[in-house]
């Protein structure tokens, strides 16, 4: 694989005496080392000096304040006030959470699903203990709120009860809207599919409880309850796979309350017991309708704005969004992409179809300060959102190592990609994740760029056709999904590779940064700063998910703000957010 490396002088071999250390010439998180040769080697002290000054400057100015920024790395909106709530940090279980119980047994078992054993810490999932992150905690105590009127209504007197149910009425129906922040990996997902989940399934319950024939009947009715919007296909996949996972498991219904009982011993409740769907890409919204007429309400749908604006082209469906009318619950994940100008048309257009809303969710990794201004221009009246947000919003985890390799030195001169192949060569023989196949995803900032560099590596850098892979939005939606599925699943033994490949290279851009659930990605390479921290902070969490660890490297030339890049890995471990 790496023949033409070795044969270049380029990657010579790297022994250690720590199969967990990794050694690349160039690469430190403040400053770079090299062993060069003599002609090389006043050049190279100057450009060491000169940087260790700036990499001072940086970081005696971001000491000022709690926001490490600069230019462009400036556009996050780090000034939530959102009160802490001391109750919070004493919930260190999912049975201390208002969650219905059906889908707090099919949410255990479906986080546990993607666990992967590697080490020996486990030897079957039933030996680990879930405990729901601070998100999660969060999101499900505010969203799962009961909506009631606050005064015993019994301890009035007729004319009392009369105006104050007047006054109160619109409580039971108004739109709530809701935004859930938090850093990468911290588990979003099921902080907003838990409580969805768990009104859909009270809402069933009331109907069983207060009519059985009516229930039934309400079983057929043709209509969406609620929808998850997200901003690409990818996301429509990976969001309906979790549901479509939760939703196979067999339930126990072990310890549950006596008044859920007769309900969830009804057959249809032996799962989860939703109706599920998805409009992606090459799915036809004809097939909603067919959906509805044949086997009746849909539960929960996972689509894109696109395709629910694209129901207006069908002509031979009349009225067609009176299918959306009875939506009482509506999602949008990755919000501060749908708020941007690109997709916000769409998105208002389909939210404005859904007259009965009671829940609006708005979840994101980054809390843009465009994203922050477009609510408020929606939103006026701040008193109206309740704001889910954590401490660790826009903070790098600590558990992601941060590291700079600069082109500039010798023996790249220049060559970013040169640089880039010595990384994943030091990478594939660093020790770790041994017996595994290692995966590494490499970032690059414009499309044109991809099918370049993944050449390149090829022909020059002598990297296997089978062990690496570009997507951009050039490549169709199909292709992509078949590349990325490697880094979407737990790593695999080496022995089970079809491909006997040792390692696995996808070069990408922002297209695959935000909300994808990279499994256990370990490695991540940034061919250059992104366009904005916004960009970063999302490229940055596609390793060291669910606090398992991660590595990434920044690949920096003279181009690059490498004053600022250098002082990022000194952030991280002080726990200063990304403005």
């Amino acid at each position: 694989m790496f023949r033409s490396l070795i044969r270049h002088d380029l990657l010579p071999i790297i022994h250690t005496n720590h199969p967990a250390s990794l050694q690349l010439r160039c690469l430190s998180r403040y400053s770079s080392k090299v062993a060069a040769s003599k002609k090389y080697q006043l050049n190279t002290k100057q450009k060491i000096r000169h940087q260790a000054k700036e990499e001072s400057e940086t970081e005696s100015k971001s000491k000022k304040g709690l926001v490490f920024e600069s230019g462009k790395f400036s556009q996050l909106h780090n000034d939530l006030k959102v009160p802490l709530d001391s109750a919070e940090s004493k919930i260190d279980n999912f049975d201390q959470l208002k969650i219905f119980p059906s889908v707090r047994e099919a949410m255990i078992k479906e986080i546990k699903s993607q666990y992967n054993l590697k080490g020996p810490q486990h030897a079957s999932l039933d030996e680990i203990k879930i405990k729901p992150t601070p998100v999660q905690i969060s999101a499900i105590r505010k969203i799962n709120q009961t909506r009631r009127a606050n005064k015993d209504l019994e301890e009035m007197d007729e004319g009392e009860r009369i105006f104050y149910e007047l006054k109160h009425e619109n409580e039971l129906k108004k739109t709530k809207i809701f935004t859930v922040a938090a850093e990468t990996g911290s588990g979003k997902t099921w902080s907003f599919l838990a409580p969805l989940l768990s009104k859909l399934k009270e809402d069933d319950f009331n109907w069983f409880r207060d009519n059985t024939r009516k229930y039934e009947l309400f079983k057929k009715s043709e209509q969406v309850r609620s929808i998850i919007l997200v901003p690409t296909h990818e996301l429509v996949e990976q969001v309906y796979a979790v549901l479509d996972r939760s939703n196979k498991f067999s339930l126990d219904h072990d310890n549950i309350p006596r008044q859920y009982k007769e309900f969830l011993d009804l057959p249809e409740n032996a799962t989860l017991g939703l109706s599920i769907m998805k409009l992606s890409h090459g799915d036809p919204p004809i097939s909603l309708y067919k959906q509805l007429r044949n086997f009746g309400k849909v539960d929960v749908l996972v689509t894109t704005p696109a395709k629910i604006t694209g129901f207006s082209k069908l002509e031979a469906i009349d009225r067609p969004f009176k299918i959306f009318k009875s939506v009482r619950y509506c999602i949008l994940d990755e919000a501060d992409t749908l708020f941007d100008p690109s997709f916000l048309k769409d998105t208002t257009a389909v939210v404005k179809n859904f007259p009965k809303l009671l829940d609006l969710i708005l979840v994101s990794a980054t809390i843009p300060k465009e994203f922050e201004k477009t609510l408020t221009r929606y939103f006026p009246d701040e008193k109206s959102i309740i704001r889910v947000s954590t401490p660790s919003l826009h903070k790098v985890p600590r558990n992601i190592k941060v590291m700079t390799l600069d082109a500039d030195l010798p023996p790249y001169n220049g060559s970013k990609p040169r640089c880039l192949a010595q990384a994943i060569y030091a990478i594939s023989r660093d020790g770790t994740e041994p017996d595994y196949v290692k995966r590494i995803i490499v970032f690059v900032n414009e499309k044109s760029e991809v099918d370049g560099l993944v050449d390149l590596m090829i022909t020059k850098y002598g990297i296997r056709e089978q062990d690496i892979s570009g997507i951009s939005g050039k490549v169709k939606v199909q292709d992509r999904k078949d590349f990325i599925e490697p880094f979407l699943r737990p790593a695999q033994l080496i022995k089970h590779d079809l491909e006997g490949s040792k390692v696995k290279i996808l070069v990408t851009t922002d297209l695959l940064a935000r909300g994808l659930n990279f499994i256990g990605i370990k490695n991540v390479i940034l061919m250059g700063l992104p366009q904005s921290s916004v960009d970063l902070v999302h490229r940055l969490g596609r390793t060291g998910r669910m606090n398992q660890l991660g590595r990434v490297f920044i690949i920096a030339d003279k181009k690059s703000k490498k004053s600022w890049v250098k002082g990022l890995g000194n952030a991280v471990i002080r726990g200063i957010k990304i403005g």
